[in-house]
C-alpha cells in the first residue's frame, strides 16, 4: 500500500509540474511507453479471460449476456462454474474499462 501511495504522490508532482508549464520529452516518452506496456498487459489478460469465457459459453451453449441475465435473476443457481463465469465476466468488463482509459 505504501508503494501505491508513493506512486500517486509522484504522479501528482508531475501533474503539478505540467500544470505550471513544465515540459519534458523524457517524461512524455516515459509515460507513453508506460501506457503502452500497461495496455499490452491488460490486453493479454483480456485475451485470457475472453478465452475462459468462451469455454463456458461453449460448455453451456449460452452467450455470456444471456447467462448474466439468468444468473442475476437467480434462474441458474450458484454452481461453482456459474460463479467463476460471472467473475470472469466482471473482470473482463473492468479490463475493458481500464483499456479505454489508457487509449
Amino acid at each position: 500500500m505504501l508503494n501505491q501511495e508513493n506512486t500517486l504522490v509522484k504522479l501528482k508532482k508531475f501533474e503539478h509540474l505540467y500544470q505550471q508549464g513544465h515540459r519534458s520529452v523524457l517524461i512524455d516518452e516515459a509515460l507513453n511507453k508506460l501506457a503502452q506496456i500497461e495496455a499490452s498487459e491488460l490486453q493479454r489478460n483480456l485475451q485470457e479471460l475472453t478465452s475462459r469465457i468462451a469455454a463456458f459459453e461453449k460448455k453451456y451453449n449460452m452467450p455470456t449476456e444471456v447467462f448474466s441475465e439468468k444468473f442475476d435473476s437467480g434462474e441458474l443457481g450458484d454452481a461453482a462454474d456459474y460463479i467463476e463465469w460471472f467473475a470472469y465476466s466482471d473482470m473482463k468488463a473492468e479490463l475493458i474499462r481500464k483499456l479505454q482509459i489508457l487509449q
